[in-house]
């Protein structure tokens, strides 16, 4: 019922205002041209050319004031501008001065059946399909054209069929398959839009992201289908609770999103309050103000932080975000992360890696990523966004680094053998961190020191390190490859780099960023993309995994497209060592036979022994 009566993404006053702008002086010039062309002498004939020229005159200067106006244009003017479209065209052929006239007219309906299912409801839609039909159907009869009516009738559906199909595939390429919500991709394109807005009006704007809580342990007791239903019926109770002109979005896994044009932080907490409280779905929200002088990805960042506030505050409420949570407290904060820094006082989680097969794209647990995570003792959970952040910006990087390499390597080689198996670990490595001398010597004294083999441990670089082409950081990376160490290349696809400038960095693998595999099954285009990608990776001796799976759909289509290895919260969450034995525990149990070898994977060049890559986590890296 929802789909029945949601209204596109596309239809924006700026889009709609484009759009009939251009078809209303489109069709004005037609009848402008068509009333030259009327020939002929009569008592009828003057005044039915003049009334033509100035039907055409007339939707011109609606068209081109829409067009001016675009940004302006009030909620609704839309279906004015089509019902005043369908009367004008009706008029022009019902005082046409002949059936040929009148037919040429007609094919002005046409505009209307194009723009009837981008800017409409389903609903809509077919009303104002069938008032065209019925007024075209009507007015041709009454000039001998009943015939070509229906001819016309049969043209006028099947354009409003196929382009309503394609409006519906393009929208839902921006949707959450789950929830029919919007997905990341449509939360960006909507903050965009938004943002455009507010800056223009001068109204305010907030934005909220929103976690439930305790989503893991419905996963767990009741399997991924109770999760699934309380994610939708939640989608479903929080929007029918939200004002039409707010925005609610699924980013992944149980995270949402909410924008509120023309209304500030504290009015937008005051509206989710009830909902986070709400028994049946319990959930935690950061809330933050969106002033035009700063970007989504920084407004985004502050409620993230905000959101962190919430749960270390006990969960179930909303925190709101200050003008810089980050900033706020920062050199006390600072000094507690040093601190946790020198006595370990931060853990480390896992997330698996899964060898891609048919079915629900897990297979066989190949690697895991090394991922810091900051229970404060006071604040509680602190965002790796806040503290990574932190850490790069007051000289910690390093030692945090060191900290999850070490942690990481002396965790996983206390698990017995059989347990572990031939795991590969990756740790992520900030570029402050590579380019300090030193690294990889340092890196090759903690694999001494723990035991772990040089041969299964991945460096994961980020794309910016292979974009900047430093020759200190390349230089450590040729020498940690030398060494034996396993590099790959991660977030490919957010910056610029081009795949032929790879070929300075001695990399095994590259990994596609989650924005890749968000669409790749409802976008053809995304997935030729990455199909093209795969292709031109392997030819450099690269394999590609992908990251951000939600769905056993998208794995299915990246295993289609020659992704080796998946990574995401459909198949698996960070987790702490205890949980991940357990996992491989399990998996090895349930093994008629030892595992099977590693996927073949081409040679890495410079003599880099291959093996599984692994994939970022939805966090921050570290």
């Amino acid at each position: 019922m929802e789909s029945w009566t949601r209204v596109p993404e596309v239809a924006t006053p700026r889009a709609v205002g484009s759009a009939f702008g251009v078809l209303y002086v489109a069709g004005g010039l037609a009848a402008l041209v068509v009333a030259a062309g009327v020939d002929g002498v009569g008592a009828g004939v003057g005044p039915a050319r003049a009334l033509i020229a100035a039907i055409g005159v007339l939707a011109v200067v609606i068209g081109t004031a829409a067009a001016v106006l675009r940004e302006h244009l009030p909620a609704g003017v839309a279906h004015l501008l089509v019902t005043g479209g369908t009367v004008l065209i009706t008029t022009a052929v019902l005082v046409s001065p002949d059936p040929g006239t009148a037919l040429a007219l007609s094919a002005v309906y046409t505009f209307i059946a194009v723009d009837i299912f981008v800017f409409f409801s389903l609903r809509s839609a077919f009303l104002h399909l069938s008032v065209c039909l019925v007024t075209a159907t009507a007015a041709l009869a009454a000039r001998d054209a009943l015939h070509h009516a229906v001819a016309l009738d049969v043209v006028l559906v099947a354009i409003a069929v196929v382009v309503g199909l394609l409006a519906k595939k393009a929208s839902d390429a921006s949707l959450d398959s789950l929830t029919g919500l919007p997905n990341r991709r449509g939360l960006d394109e909507a903050l965009d839009r938004t943002t455009r807005t507010a800056e223009r009006t001068g109204e305010p704007l907030s934005v909220a992201l929103l976690d439930l809580d305790g989503f893991k342990e419905v996963n767990d007791a009741g399997g991924h289908a109770a999760g699934d239903e309380l994610l939708r019926t939640t989608a479903t109770r929080w929007r029918a609770a939200l004002p039409d002109h707010a925005v609610l979005a699924r980013l992944g896994g149980d995270e949402f999103a909410v924008l509120l044009p023309g209304a500030g932080s504290a009015a937008l907490a005051e509206l989710l309050d009830p909902l986070v409280r709400d028994r049946r779905a319990p959930a935690s929200a950061g809330v933050a103000d969106a002033p035009a002088e700063q970007t989504p990805t920084e407004v985004l960042r502050r409620a993230d932080a905000a959101l962190y506030d919430a749960k270390r505050s006990g969960r179930g409420r909303c925190a709101v975000a200050g003008e810089d949570p980050v900033a706020e407290g920062e050199a006390s904060l600072v000094e507690d992360l040093a601190r946790a820094l020198r006595t370990g006082g931060l853990d480390v989680h896992y997330q698996a890696v899964f060898e891609s097969t048919p079915g629900d794209g897990g297979g066989p647990l190949r690697a895991v990523e090394a991922l810091a995570r900051w229970d404060h003792p006071e604040r509680g959970p602190v965002s790796p966004a806040v503290f990574v952040a932190l850490a790069e910006a007051h000289g910690l990087v390093t030692d945090l680094g060191a900290l999850v390499l070490e942690r990481a390597c002396r965790e996983l080689m206390s698990l017995p053998p059989q347990v572990r198996g031939d795991l590969y670990l990756g740790v992520n490595v900030s570029g402050l961190e590579l380019v300090r001398p030193g690294y990889v010597r340092r890196v090759a004294e903690v694999l001494e020191r723990t035991g772990w083999p040089v041969e299964r441990l991945v460096l994961e670089i980020t794309e910016s390190v292979v974009e900047a082409d430093g020759p200190r950081a390349l230089a450590a990376v040729r020498e940690a490859s030398a060494l034996g160490l396993l590099i790959s290349v991660d977030d490919f696809g957010t910056g610029y780099s081009a795949l032929s400038r790879l070929d300075e960095v001695p990399a095994s693998y590259l990994k596609l960023d989650s924005s890749f595999t968000a669409t790749v099954h409802t976008s053809p285009r995304r997935a030729r993309l990455v199909g093209a990608v795969t292709a031109l990776s392997q030819t450099l001796d690269l394999t590609v995994v992908a990251e951000g799976v939600e769905t056993a759909e998208q794995a299915d289509v990246l295993l289609g497209l020659g992704c080796t290895l998946l990574q995401g919260y459909h198949l698996g969450r960070p987790e702490p060592l205890a949980a991940l034995a357990d996992r491989l525990r399990e998996a090895s149990a349930r093994a008629a036979t030892p595992p099977p070898a590693l996927p073949a994977v081409p040679v890495p060049r410079r003599g880099t022994p291959a093996a599984a890559a692994v994939l970022p986590s939805e966090d921050a890296d570290v």
